[in-house]
Protein backbone atom coordinates (compact mmCIF):
# COMPACT_ATOMS: atom_id res chain seq x y z
CA UNK A 1 0.00 0.00 0.00
CA UNK A 2 3.17 2.44 0.50
CA UNK A 3 4.35 2.28 -3.14
CA UNK A 4 3.31 3.85 -5.84
CA UNK A 5 4.01 3.96 -9.91
CA UNK A 6 7.81 3.68 -11.00
CA UNK A 7 7.25 7.13 -13.30
CA UNK A 8 10.25 8.79 -13.65
CA UNK A 9 13.38 8.19 -15.14
CA UNK A 10 16.82 6.76 -13.97
CA UNK A 11 19.52 8.23 -16.11
CA UNK A 12 22.55 5.68 -16.97
CA UNK A 13 23.75 7.94 -19.36
CA UNK A 14 24.47 4.64 -21.94
CA UNK A 15 22.56 5.89 -25.50
CA UNK A 16 21.38 1.73 -25.72
CA UNK A 17 19.62 1.85 -22.29
CA UNK A 18 18.35 5.17 -21.97
CA UNK A 19 17.26 5.33 -25.08
CA UNK A 20 15.95 1.80 -25.86
CA UNK A 21 15.76 -0.29 -22.94
CA UNK A 22 15.17 2.78 -19.99
CA UNK A 23 15.56 2.41 -16.33
CA UNK A 24 13.03 3.95 -13.66
CA UNK A 25 13.70 5.08 -10.33
CA UNK A 26 11.91 2.15 -7.99
CA UNK A 27 12.59 -0.57 -10.85
CA UNK A 28 14.64 -3.68 -10.66
CA UNK A 29 16.02 -3.93 -13.77
CA UNK A 30 18.70 -7.12 -13.95
CA UNK A 31 21.93 -7.43 -16.09
CA UNK A 32 22.91 -10.60 -17.17
CA UNK A 33 25.52 -12.50 -19.45
CA UNK A 34 29.10 -13.88 -19.06
CA UNK A 35 31.76 -13.48 -17.58
CA UNK A 36 34.14 -10.71 -19.07
CA UNK A 37 31.62 -9.07 -20.95
CA UNK A 38 31.42 -5.56 -19.06
CA UNK A 39 28.10 -6.62 -16.30
CA UNK A 40 30.05 -4.47 -14.05
CA UNK A 41 31.07 -2.22 -16.04
CA UNK A 42 27.40 -1.00 -16.96
CA UNK A 43 26.09 -0.30 -12.95
CA UNK A 44 29.84 1.29 -12.42
CA UNK A 45 28.67 4.15 -15.37
CA UNK A 46 25.25 4.19 -14.02
CA UNK A 47 26.98 5.10 -10.61
CA UNK A 48 29.44 7.83 -12.53
CA UNK A 49 26.79 9.66 -14.20
CA UNK A 50 24.83 10.11 -11.08
CA UNK A 51 27.38 12.51 -10.09
CA UNK A 52 26.88 14.75 -12.85
CA UNK A 53 23.14 15.04 -12.81
CA UNK A 54 21.33 18.06 -10.45
CA UNK A 55 19.51 15.51 -8.30
CA UNK A 56 22.73 12.84 -7.32
CA UNK A 57 21.31 9.98 -6.34
CA UNK A 58 22.59 7.99 -3.23
CA UNK A 59 24.31 4.70 -4.34
CA UNK A 60 25.01 2.00 -2.48
CA UNK A 61 27.62 -0.69 -4.58
CA UNK A 62 27.03 -4.51 -2.72
CA UNK A 63 29.87 -6.57 -3.65
CA UNK A 64 29.64 -10.43 -2.96
CA UNK A 65 32.27 -12.90 -3.15
CA UNK A 66 34.18 -10.30 -5.51
CA UNK A 67 38.13 -10.64 -5.04
CA UNK A 68 40.08 -7.77 -2.65
CA UNK A 69 41.46 -6.81 -6.22
CA UNK A 70 38.64 -6.42 -8.17
CA UNK A 71 36.89 -4.13 -5.00
CA UNK A 72 40.35 -1.99 -5.05
CA UNK A 73 39.83 -1.08 -8.69
CA UNK A 74 36.14 -0.33 -8.13
CA UNK A 75 37.02 1.64 -4.86
CA UNK A 76 40.14 3.02 -7.35
CA UNK A 77 37.72 4.00 -9.78
CA UNK A 78 35.28 5.68 -7.39
CA UNK A 79 37.81 7.85 -6.05
CA UNK A 80 39.32 9.10 -9.41
CA UNK A 81 35.69 10.13 -10.66
CA UNK A 82 34.59 11.76 -6.99
CA UNK A 83 31.62 8.88 -6.56
CA UNK A 84 32.38 8.06 -2.98
CA UNK A 85 31.22 11.38 -1.64
CA UNK A 86 27.24 9.64 -2.82
CA UNK A 87 28.10 5.76 -2.58
CA UNK A 88 28.56 3.35 0.07
CA UNK A 89 30.40 0.23 -0.70
CA UNK A 90 29.37 -3.17 1.50
CA UNK A 91 32.12 -5.32 0.65
CA UNK A 92 32.29 -9.14 1.06
CA UNK A 93 35.03 -10.90 -0.57
CA UNK A 94 36.10 -14.51 -1.70
CA UNK A 95 37.71 -14.85 1.23
CA UNK A 96 35.08 -14.27 3.67
CA UNK A 97 32.55 -17.32 4.90
CA UNK A 98 29.66 -18.01 3.03
CA UNK A 99 27.38 -16.99 6.09
CA UNK A 100 29.09 -13.39 5.54
CA UNK A 101 28.38 -13.37 2.18
CA UNK A 102 24.63 -14.74 1.88
CA UNK A 103 23.97 -11.75 4.48
CA UNK A 104 25.64 -9.22 3.13
CA UNK A 105 22.90 -8.05 0.01
CA UNK A 106 20.76 -7.87 3.10
CA UNK A 107 23.18 -5.60 5.00
CA UNK A 108 23.09 -3.18 1.68
CA UNK A 109 19.28 -2.73 1.06
CA UNK A 110 18.66 -2.42 5.04
CA UNK A 111 20.98 1.04 4.68
CA UNK A 112 19.20 1.67 1.60
CA UNK A 113 15.85 1.19 2.87
CA UNK A 114 16.93 3.71 5.91
CA UNK A 115 17.94 6.67 2.75
CA UNK A 116 14.16 5.52 2.07
CA UNK A 117 12.28 6.29 4.74
CA UNK A 118 13.83 9.89 4.89
CA UNK A 119 12.37 10.32 1.28
CA UNK A 120 15.71 9.76 -0.71
CA UNK A 121 16.33 8.25 -4.03
CA UNK A 122 19.02 5.27 -3.98
CA UNK A 123 20.58 3.29 -6.21
CA UNK A 124 21.33 -0.19 -5.19
CA UNK A 125 24.41 -2.77 -6.97
CA UNK A 126 24.55 -6.61 -6.18
CA UNK A 127 27.30 -7.93 -8.18
CA UNK A 128 26.37 -10.82 -8.11
CA UNK A 129 23.47 -13.11 -7.24
CA UNK A 130 25.18 -15.94 -8.69
CA UNK A 131 28.04 -16.17 -5.83
CA UNK A 132 24.82 -15.27 -3.16
CA UNK A 133 23.19 -18.49 -4.29
CA UNK A 134 25.98 -20.40 -4.60
CA UNK A 135 27.29 -19.79 -0.73
CA UNK A 136 23.86 -20.07 -0.14
CA UNK A 137 23.44 -23.58 -1.50
CA UNK A 138 26.45 -24.50 0.31
CA UNK A 139 25.07 -23.49 3.74
CA UNK A 140 22.15 -25.36 3.07
CA UNK A 141 23.82 -28.47 1.95
CA UNK A 142 25.88 -28.66 5.18
CA UNK A 143 22.84 -27.93 7.27
CA UNK A 144 21.30 -30.92 5.83
CA UNK A 145 18.28 -29.10 3.90
CA UNK A 146 17.20 -30.96 0.79
CA UNK A 147 18.99 -30.12 -2.27
CA UNK A 148 16.17 -29.28 -5.10
CA UNK A 149 17.18 -28.61 -8.77
CA UNK A 150 20.84 -28.22 -9.71
CA UNK A 151 21.32 -28.75 -5.58
CA UNK A 152 20.06 -25.55 -4.88
CA UNK A 153 17.69 -25.54 -1.97
CA UNK A 154 14.14 -25.34 -2.71
CA UNK A 155 13.46 -21.66 -0.76
CA UNK A 156 16.27 -20.23 -3.13
CA UNK A 157 13.25 -18.61 -4.75
CA UNK A 158 12.31 -16.83 -1.93
CA UNK A 159 15.83 -15.58 -0.56
CA UNK A 160 15.99 -13.49 -3.50
CA UNK A 161 12.40 -12.45 -4.10
CA UNK A 162 12.78 -10.90 -0.33
CA UNK A 163 15.63 -9.20 -1.07
CA UNK A 164 14.71 -7.59 -4.66
CA UNK A 165 11.17 -7.25 -3.49
CA UNK A 166 12.18 -4.23 -1.23
CA UNK A 167 13.04 -2.13 -4.50
CA UNK A 168 10.09 0.02 -5.07
CA UNK A 169 8.93 3.69 -5.67
CA UNK A 170 7.45 4.86 -2.67
CA UNK A 171 4.37 7.44 -1.50
CA UNK A 172 6.92 9.47 0.24
CA UNK A 173 9.15 10.54 -2.79
CA UNK A 174 11.75 8.26 -2.31
CA UNK A 175 12.78 5.20 -3.96
CA UNK A 176 15.07 2.03 -3.80
CA UNK A 177 16.35 1.27 -7.67
CA UNK A 178 17.88 -2.23 -7.54
CA UNK A 179 20.42 -3.48 -10.30
CA UNK A 180 20.99 -7.27 -9.94
CA UNK A 181 23.96 -8.66 -11.59
CA UNK A 182 24.13 -12.56 -12.55
CA UNK A 183 26.65 -14.22 -14.42
CA UNK A 184 25.66 -17.11 -16.65
CA UNK A 185 28.17 -19.45 -18.73
CA UNK A 186 27.89 -19.58 -22.10
CA UNK A 187 25.12 -17.60 -22.45
CA UNK A 188 22.46 -19.92 -20.76
CA UNK A 189 20.24 -17.74 -19.56
CA UNK A 190 17.52 -20.38 -18.66
CA UNK A 191 19.72 -21.73 -16.27
CA UNK A 192 17.55 -22.24 -12.38
CA UNK A 193 19.24 -18.61 -11.02
CA UNK A 194 18.72 -17.06 -13.96
CA UNK A 195 15.22 -17.54 -14.64
CA UNK A 196 14.29 -17.12 -10.81
CA UNK A 197 15.77 -13.49 -11.08
CA UNK A 198 14.14 -12.74 -14.28
CA UNK A 199 10.74 -13.41 -13.15
CA UNK A 200 11.43 -10.93 -10.14
CA UNK A 201 12.88 -8.59 -11.70
CA UNK A 202 10.98 -5.72 -14.50
CA UNK A 203 13.21 -6.34 -17.02
CA UNK A 204 16.78 -7.38 -17.82
CA UNK A 205 20.05 -6.24 -20.03
CA UNK A 206 21.82 -8.94 -21.86
CA UNK A 207 24.80 -8.75 -22.57
CA UNK A 208 26.41 -10.91 -25.39
CA UNK A 209 30.05 -12.57 -25.49
CA UNK A 210 30.11 -12.19 -29.72
CA UNK A 211 28.54 -8.53 -29.31
CA UNK A 212 31.84 -8.07 -27.11
CA UNK A 213 34.33 -9.87 -29.31
CA UNK A 214 32.78 -7.68 -32.41
CA UNK A 215 34.18 -4.30 -30.22
CA UNK A 216 30.27 -3.33 -29.78
CA UNK A 217 30.91 -1.99 -25.86
CA UNK A 218 28.49 -1.71 -24.02
CA UNK A 219 27.82 -5.52 -25.59
CA UNK A 220 24.03 -5.23 -25.33
CA UNK A 221 21.97 -8.21 -26.85
CA UNK A 222 19.28 -5.90 -28.36
CA UNK A 223 17.11 -8.65 -29.79
CA UNK A 224 16.50 -10.34 -26.41
CA UNK A 225 16.87 -7.53 -23.79
CA UNK A 226 14.16 -5.65 -22.76
CA UNK A 227 12.75 -3.27 -19.84
CA UNK A 228 8.82 -4.04 -18.76
CA UNK A 229 8.23 -0.23 -17.99
CA UNK A 230 9.69 0.92 -20.59
CA UNK A 231 8.34 4.52 -22.10
CA UNK A 232 6.36 5.30 -18.56
CA UNK A 233 9.52 6.30 -17.53
CA UNK A 234 11.02 8.22 -20.39
CA UNK A 235 10.10 11.94 -21.30
CA UNK A 236 7.69 12.45 -24.52
CA UNK A 237 10.28 13.85 -26.86
CA UNK A 238 12.75 10.64 -25.80
CA UNK A 239 10.00 8.08 -25.88
CA UNK A 240 8.93 8.41 -29.63
CA UNK A 241 13.20 8.56 -30.74
CA UNK A 242 13.71 5.62 -28.71
CA UNK A 243 10.80 3.78 -29.91
CA UNK A 244 12.08 4.63 -33.53
CA UNK A 245 15.76 4.04 -32.86
CA UNK A 246 14.50 0.14 -31.78
CA UNK A 247 12.41 -0.95 -34.25
CA UNK A 248 15.12 0.33 -36.83
CA UNK A 249 17.65 -1.39 -35.16
CA UNK A 250 15.97 -4.75 -34.09
CA UNK A 251 14.98 -4.60 -38.43
CA UNK A 252 18.46 -4.11 -39.13
CA UNK A 253 19.78 -6.95 -36.42
CA UNK A 254 17.45 -9.29 -37.79
CA UNK A 255 18.14 -8.43 -41.74
CA UNK A 256 21.80 -8.75 -40.84
CA UNK A 257 21.73 -12.88 -40.10
CA UNK A 258 20.16 -13.08 -43.38
CA UNK A 259 22.40 -10.65 -45.58
CA UNK A 260 25.42 -11.54 -43.41
CA UNK A 261 27.51 -13.19 -46.55
CA UNK A 262 25.76 -11.91 -49.01
CA UNK A 263 27.51 -9.42 -51.73
CA UNK A 264 26.69 -5.80 -51.08
CA UNK A 265 26.16 -4.83 -54.77
CA UNK A 266 23.67 -7.66 -55.27
CA UNK A 267 21.30 -5.89 -53.19
CA UNK A 268 18.37 -3.62 -53.84
CA UNK A 269 19.22 0.27 -53.32
CA UNK A 270 16.02 0.35 -50.29
CA UNK A 271 17.89 -2.78 -48.84
CA UNK A 272 21.59 -1.31 -49.18
CA UNK A 273 20.33 2.29 -47.31
CA UNK A 274 18.28 0.25 -44.53
CA UNK A 275 21.74 -1.80 -43.96
CA UNK A 276 23.65 1.47 -44.14
CA UNK A 277 21.63 3.17 -41.48
CA UNK A 278 21.15 0.55 -39.18
CA UNK A 279 25.08 0.04 -39.44
CA UNK A 280 25.33 3.72 -38.64
CA UNK A 281 22.50 3.50 -35.52
CA UNK A 282 24.69 0.35 -34.19
CA UNK A 283 28.05 2.62 -34.34
CA UNK A 284 26.18 5.21 -32.39
CA UNK A 285 25.00 3.00 -29.45
CA UNK A 286 28.98 2.34 -29.03
CA UNK A 287 30.16 3.90 -25.97
CA UNK A 288 33.51 4.30 -24.32
CA UNK A 289 33.12 3.30 -20.19
CA UNK A 290 33.17 6.14 -18.01
CA UNK A 291 32.22 8.40 -20.77
CA UNK A 292 28.13 8.89 -20.10
CA UNK A 293 26.22 11.25 -22.26
CA UNK A 294 23.29 13.58 -21.18
CA UNK A 295 19.74 13.19 -22.85
CA UNK A 296 20.76 16.21 -24.85
CA UNK A 297 23.77 14.60 -26.44
CA UNK A 298 21.46 11.47 -27.47
CA UNK A 299 18.53 13.68 -29.14
CA UNK A 300 21.50 14.99 -31.23
CA UNK A 301 23.26 12.62 -32.30
CA UNK A 302 20.02 9.78 -32.79
CA UNK A 303 17.81 12.89 -33.97
CA UNK A 304 18.77 12.36 -37.69
CA UNK A 305 17.77 8.54 -37.86
CA UNK A 306 14.17 8.86 -36.98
Amino acid sequence: MDRTQVNRPLLTGISGIDLIYPIGKGQRQLIIGDKRTGKTQIALDTIVNQGKLEEKMICIYIAVGKTKKEIKQIYNEFLKRNCLSYTTMVVATNDDKPPVISLIPYVGLSIAEEYLKEGKDVLVVIDDLKKHADAYREISLISNKAPGREAYPADIFYLHSRLLEKGCQHKNGGSITILPIVETKGGDITDYISTNIISITDGQIVLSEKQFSKGNKPAIDYGISVSRLGGAVQTEKIKKLGASIRRQLLSYLETKEVYELANTDEMSQVLRDKMNKGRDIERNLNQPKFSPKTTEEMIDVFEKFS
